[in-house]
């Protein structure tokens, strides 16, 4: 039987195109939850990032595995796991700014966010997350917070400067100009479990939904792990199920196809 369900937000939860949660989504996870399913985001932003876009329209949620599982905290805030990245990794990082100025990066901690500067690729990935640009800070900034993903606005064929970097890390790329850096022992499946713990979960007992590289980790750990139709080819071949894509309510589709909603 299925006890909690674990969702991603961009690609899954919320289009790209549409910005918002759909009424009927919405309306279904309250369901599930009134049916005694617990239900957690899965997601690479932050907190704040959710806030500022308004884009859950109220949704309300068990709990929160954030930052690509850096952070993972209950409904109410308490924090389960908290895993920055080292200093030493953030120092690597910050020479490699200093030898490349022209490199923008967003700093993502848990409640504040900021970015190294603001240019073309910035304005573009912005565009695409519908999300209000951060603030820019002084690059002696990323020594002085706790950052819990690194990520540099850079194409695949520069991303290599900054992992030789930071030995201790590893990414995932989610967009042809972002990819998050993270520590090497963290990621979503690793969020996940950490929820597991917290809450008495079962691998069997757990149904996680994506789209994206990000999610591939968090899919193996649940029972079953959900591909949305709209996700990556790679998503989709590794998944236990593939949904109809996030414009076509595919969440609301997979929770009928599993009977964990009446049809």
């Amino acid at each position: 039987m299925i006890k909690a369900a674990f969702f991603d937000v961009d690609g899954t939860l919320v289009s790209f195109r549409q910005k918002f949660l759909s009424d009927r989504v919405r309306e279904d996870l309250a369901a599930l939850r009134a049916r005694g399913v617990k239900i957690f985001l899965s997601t690479g932003r932050a907190l704040q990032d959710l806030e500022r876009t308004g884009m859950l329209r109220g949704a309300r949620f068990d709990g929160y595995v954030t930052l690509g599982g850096q952070f993972c905290c209950d409904g109410d805030g308490t924090a389960f796991r908290d895993a920055p990245i080292s200093l030493e990794d953030m120092r690597g990082a910050y020479q490699v700014l200093l030898d490349h100025p022209s490199f923008p990066v967003l700093l993502e901690g848990n409640g504040e966010s900021w970015l190294t500067q603001v240019n073309d690729r910035v304005r573009e990935i912005y565009e695409f997350l519908h999300t209000e640009v951060y603030p820019v800070c002084p690059l002696e900034k990323l020594l002085e917070m706790k950052v819990y993903q690194f990520v540099p606005f850079v194409p695949p064929e520069e991303e290599n400067i900054f992992l030789d970097a930071m030995p201790g890390c590893t990414h995932t790329r989610w967009h042809p100009l972002g990819v998050d850096i993270l520590p090497r022992d963290g990621g979503k499946g690793v969020g996940l479990r950490a929820a597991m713990e917290r809450y008495g979960f079962a691998p069997e007992e757990v149904m996680a939904f994506g789209d994206g590289e990000n999610d591939m980790s968090m899919l193996r750990e649940a029972g079953i792990g959900v591909a949305m139709g709209n996700g990556d080819e790679q998503v989709k071949a590794m998944a236990d199920y593939v949904t109809g894509g996030v414009e076509e309510d595919g969440v609301s589709q997979a929770l009928r196809h599993f009977g964990l909603l009446p049809a």
